[in-house]
């Protein structure tokens, strides 16, 4: 059986887009191949507290500075630049075109309504399984 077998994974600096475009590359050469399921676990580090009741007093900011040092945003448009792929006012553009997708996806949200409580769980198990 094939879920009997030990599952491939490899791991990746989540922090760099480019090494994970390549481990992706190979996993997916992998799997056409051997027509086996693979695990690419891509390690990352998160900037922001968990939520805006989290006192973060389990990290320095100097820790969070220090890994801001290695954001992959910023990381890949430096490279795309010095490559000649992308120039400032590219950037410039992106970053608009991001901040209206969000300020659009932000006010969907506050225009939208509370579920119910009748129908929470809908969509949440297949039709007749659950209990």
């Amino acid at each position: 059986m094939l879920w009997m077998e030990p599952l491939r994974q490899w791991k990746v600096d989540g922090m760099d887009l480019l090494a994970v475009i390549d481990a992706m590359r190979h996993a997916n050469a992998v799997v056409r191949t051997a027509g086996k399921p693979m695990l690419l676990v891509c390690n990352t580090y998160r900037f922001r507290a968990h939520s805006m009741f989290d006192a973060e007093l389990y990290r320095t900011k100097e820790e969070v500075e220090q890994w801001r040092q290695r954001d992959p945003i910023e990381a890949f448009a430096a490279w795309a630049m010095n490559c000649g792929l992308l120039t400032e006012s590219n950037i410039d553009e992106i970053n608009a075109r991001v901040d209206a997708e969000i300020d659009q996806a932000v006010a969907f949200a506050k225009g939208g309504h509370l579920e119910s409580v009748t129908t929470l769980e809908r969509y949440t198990y297949a039709e007749g399984h659950h209990e």
